[in-house]
């Protein structure tokens, strides 16, 4: 893999002062290029993203990255930087009321090449206030080891034609402000498509799997799934792989767990959905019934996230081996009393 960065530059933000300064990085130590490296990298990699389109190709933004494109780098940069600061000086004043306030912070852009392939980058990372063991004064700069930003990354095909748009956001939710007064995009996927494709997905191709196999585990794994979808405001393909998949502990040990975890991590990618976007809760319902045969007269139905599931549905065998389903209910017990007599 062959990286090439044909050009960088750092603009400090303080929608307060109205100040858009460009910061000189040409000799500015290892640290900082340590740094952009490193956020170049975490940008490239990231699953924390979700895919956008160009309102117009005549937004401000959209001619500045056509620039960077024809080699003209330094007016457009500054375009971009200018940008923002008007951007963050609305919003801020939008949002005064809650008391809520738009962080400082840097503006990096970098033109790169990627093995031939034309690659933008545009990243704003939050200033974060630390106490100098120096001076023991207050100081404001970007964070080291916990990086707070926002950022696209645009890649472009042989022609320079847009390819992809790829947003992302350490924050949640994603500040809406950057990706849509900021760098006018559109998403390219529904919250519902997203929704609805994951849930459709992940019980397919996924679940199903090892339905017949593993039932015990399909069964636990499934109400999980759909526990995550119920209490969550947003889908994160990681973040559902660590709470459902990552430090789940099978009932068969004969499940490959780690096979699970591969399968769902393809998924966005095989299916066209976004590995982040706000889950609508309006299309889960429709999707979330388990039916589970217990004999053939008799279906188990789970028609939501059952809580405790394995303390309020259980399996047991009596001493003559016969197999049974004990479900705690207070509602379904008397319909099934017996007399004693």
């Amino acid at each position: 893999m062959s990286l090439a960065i044909k050009f960088s530059s750092l603009h400090h933000i303080d929608h307060s002062k109205n100040i858009s300064q460009k910061i000189d990085i040409t000799d500015q130590g290892k640290a900082l290029e340590q740094y952009i490296n490193r956020l170049i990298e975490e940008i490239s990699t990231s699953k924390n993203r979700r895919m956008f389109e160009f309102q117009r190709d005549t937004t401000e933004v959209r001619v500045a990255i056509q620039g960077f494109l024809e080699g003209k780098y330094e007016k457009n940069a500054e375009t971009n930087a200018k940008k923002l600061l008007h951007t963050e000086q609305k919003t801020q004043e939008k949002i005064a009321h809650l008391k809520n306030e738009i962080q400082k912070g840097s503006l990096f852009q970098a033109a790169i090449d990627d093995d031939g392939i034309s690659k933008v980058i545009i990243s704003k990372a939050d200033h974060s206030e630390y106490l100098d063991e120096k001076d023991f004064l207050l100081h404001r700069g970007l964070p080291w080891k916990k990086r707070i930003f926002k950022a696209v990354l645009i890649t472009f095909d042989s022609s320079k034609k847009v390819k992809d748009i790829f947003v992302f956001d350490t924050s949640s939710p994603m500040a809406k402000y950057w990706w849509e007064e900021y760098l006018e995009l559109k998403e390219k996927h529904t919250d519902s498509h997203n929704t609805r494709t994951a849930l459709d997905v992940l019980d397919k191709k996924v679940f199903s799997k090892f339905k017949k196999k593993y039932p015990a585990d399909h069964t636990i794994i499934r109400n999980s799934a759909v526990g995550y979808f119920r209490n969550k405001e947003e889908f994160e393909i990681q973040d559902f792989i660590d709470n459902i998949l990552e430090n789940y502990v099978p009932v068969d040990p004969d499940l490959k767990k780690e096979e699970l975890i591969a399968k769902t991590k393809k998924l966005p990618e095989n299916h066209n959905f976004d590995t982040r976007f706000k889950i609508k809760k309006d299309e889960i319902k429709k999707r979330i019934v388990n039916k589970i045969a217990l004999t053939d007269s008799i279906d188990l139905i789970l028609k939501d996230h059952v809580e405790h599931l394995l303390e309020t549905i259980s399996s047991e065998t009596d001493d003559e081996g016969n197999k049974f389903i004990k479900i705690r209910t207070d509602t379904g017990y008397d319909r099934f009393k017996k007399n004693d007599n």
